[in-house]
């Protein structure tokens, strides 16, 4: 029996006729046991290029426009700040270190204006964040703010930058236009990494003890609701939240798994199992796939964020930290 075109989506269902979008971009892992950065052809599902670093790299952003990667590095001294402290730029087309800019002592995590033209770094050693103008590579201000600064965020309509402080267990609240500190919240044990809503109104934060999700209203400047994690067991770091706004996931290392929560709601609404020690995380463009660089396995997972499955394991270098994706 032949059925019309117009009845195959009801007999089929929409989840069936609406394929997965493919995958594809260049992925880019930053690999702090082994000092390099991996680079990943996302389509073939395998590393084309190596970029050697000096110094141990962590966090990663991407430019707006996707042509820059950046990469913050620090050396093995705790206390003291050398030459080695800096953000590396890598050049995506070329796939070539660029650019190198100081921002302060042992830059932990960073974030990227939304225009581009402003770096924020936590500077862990020394308690402060550093605001740098990538045009002029100039030092616009640091600001002090909690003990041992790590995750650093910056709203998607420009206003603030949001840095977590992990012995304090606090947040710092920036106004990012002059780079001073303009308020403070206090949230669960050891915040690791903060990522804003869409639409800037809320800020997640991840407690790595404390094992929660906790929301910040971005207005009152108040905690809005915490969700418990794995059972308060996961150690969430990494934090991204889907392009629509509606899904928050989280990186849970101690139990090898990603979180997913309703934005709305603030309950988990999913679970899926990925590599060993999953650290950062990031969404492809458009939300449909979700990577995860595991620190244990020495791999990164990518996860169908629909079907919430693991559809490719892609070995990287040692113990993989932070991951982005940039288009080709």
């Amino acid at each position: 029996m032949k059925h019309s075109p117009l009845l195959l989506p009801l007999l089929l269902g929409a989840s069936t006729v609406a394929a997965q979008a493919p995958l594809g971009g260049v992925a880019y892992v930053t690999n702090e046991g082994s000092n390099d950065v991996s680079v990943v052809d996302l389509a073939t599902r395998r590393v084309v290029a190596t970029i050697a670093l000096d110094a141990r790299p962590r966090g990663i952003q991407r430019s707006p426009d996707g042509r820059t990667v950046y990469v913050a590095v620090s050396d093995p001294e705790p206390t003291e700040e050398s030459s080695r402290d800096a953000i590396v730029a890598i050049d995506t087309r070329i796939r070539r270190i660029a650019a190198r800019y100081r921002a302060g002592s042992d830059p932990e995590q960073l974030a990227l204006s939304p225009d581009g033209r402003r770096l924020y770094a936590a500077n862990e050693d020394a308690g402060t964040a550093t605001m740098l103008d990538l045009r002029t590579r100039r030092q616009l201000n640091t600001a002090v703010v909690g003990i041992e600064p790590e995750g650093v965020a910056t709203s998607p309509d420009g206003r603030w930058a949001y840095v977590t402080a992990e012995t304090s267990n606090s947040v710092s609240m920036i106004d990012a236009h002059t780079g001073e500190v303009v308020g403070n919240a206090l949230v669960d044990m050891r915040p690791r990494a903060v990522a804003f809503a869409p639409d800037s109104r809320r800020a997640y934060v991840t407690a790595e003890i404390g094992g929660t999700l906790t929301a910040l209203d971005t207005r009152t400047r108040a905690v809005a609701g915490t969700v418990d994690l794995e059972g308060r067991r996961g150690k969430p770091v990494g934090v991204v939240v889907a392009p629509d706004g509606r899904r928050v996931y989280v990186a849970n290392g101690a139990t090898h798994a990603i979180s997913v929560v309703d934005a709305t709601r603030l309950a988990v609404v999913g679970r899926v199992e990925v590599g060993r020690r999953p650290w950062g995380i990031a969404l492809t463009p458009g939300g449909a796939y979700l990577l995860s660089a595991n620190g244990l396995s020495n791999d990164i997972s990518v996860v169908d964020t629909k079907s919430l499955r693991v559809v490719a394991t892609i070995p990287v270098g040692q113990r993989p930290w932070g991951v982005v994706v940039v288009s080709r």
